[in-house]
């Protein structure tokens, strides 16, 4: 077997490396299509509830939420750091006749490489753990806020650092397909946690690769009481995109839904 290939990420560029690299076998690791039957009906309650015609997806991935909420008569624009998920992003609606806007770019530059407001932002895929600081997470809640309409709602799942912080896991998921087997595993290091992607060869003679990524826990209290800060109101937990109950104990994720305030947003959020 070929040496094992292990790269290490830690600013807004390499993490987009991080994921262009992930990129084509993204779908496989997630299960695109299956997650379609499971999400859908939530994403439609929320829709319909909210009233939402214009929405952003901050952090897309290779667009599964973007094209969920398109399906629903969502006009979309999606965002990501990683040029080669923005790809595969356009390669899945090539064919279903969708028509999703589509930028590259890091949560730092949103303000100014996108125009709100929208009637709601998503941000999935526990990408606010990419934030390695308090006040990056709160300047990327600041931006969200911004680029709402007063009202919009702010739909964020990360995975439940409360559990995990007090648990240390150090695999967090092995999962077989065809393509190889990938393991998902964490190391701890101070207020940060080094996430690694191993994949095994899944045909004779294909290296094994290995890549990491340095994240930063995000836990309920503190992002709830950013969230406040930065203009949010009925900000509400839960432990899934069924929501669910969260029990900090427990659940695998932290599912956040949040209105922002009719007022308008504090000089702090308003400046940049």
């Amino acid at each position: 077997m070929a040496p094992t290939i292990d790269t290490v990420s830690t600013d807004a560029k390499s993490i987009g490396d991080f994921y262009d690299r992930l990129a084509p076998d993204y779908d496989v690791m997630t299960t695109f299509e299956k997650r379609f039957i499971h999400e859908e009906p939530f994403f439609r309650l929320l829709v319909q509830r909210y009233r939402i015609e214009t929405a952003l997806d901050a952090g897309c991935g290779t667009g599964f939420h973007s094209i969920l909420l398109a399906r629903l008569g969502v006009r979309v624009t999606a965002v990501d750091v990683s040029p080669r998920m923005l790809h595969e992003l356009a390669r899945h609606t090539s064919g279903l006749g969708l028509e999703i806007r589509t930028v590259q770019a890091a949560f730092s530059e949103l303000p100014a490489q996108v125009a709100g407001p929208y009637d709601a932002l998503f941000s999935m895929g526990n990408t606010l753990a990419h934030l390695l600081t308090r006040e990056d997470l709160r300047a990327a809640l600041d931006a969200f806020a911004r680029l709402l309409a007063p009202g919009g709602v702010l739909f964020i799942q990360v995975l439940n650092y409360d559990r995990i912080l007090r648990t240390h896991p150090e695999i967090q998921s092995v999962k077989e397909t065809k393509a190889g087997t990938f393991t998902r595993s964490y190391e701890y290091h101070g207020e940060t946690i080094r996430f690694t992607i191993r994949k095994t060869a899944g045909a004779p003679g294909e290296e094994e690769r290995s890549q990491s990524v340095n994240l930063r826990p995000v836990v309920s209290d503190e992002l709830s009481g950013l969230l406040v800060e930065a203009g949010f109101e009925e900000v509400h937990l839960f432990g899934s995109v069924a929501m669910e109950d969260f029990d900090p104990a427990t659940s695998k994720d932290l599912v956040v839904l949040a209105r922002l305030g009719t007022a308008r947003p504090s000089a702090r959020n308003m400046e940049g």
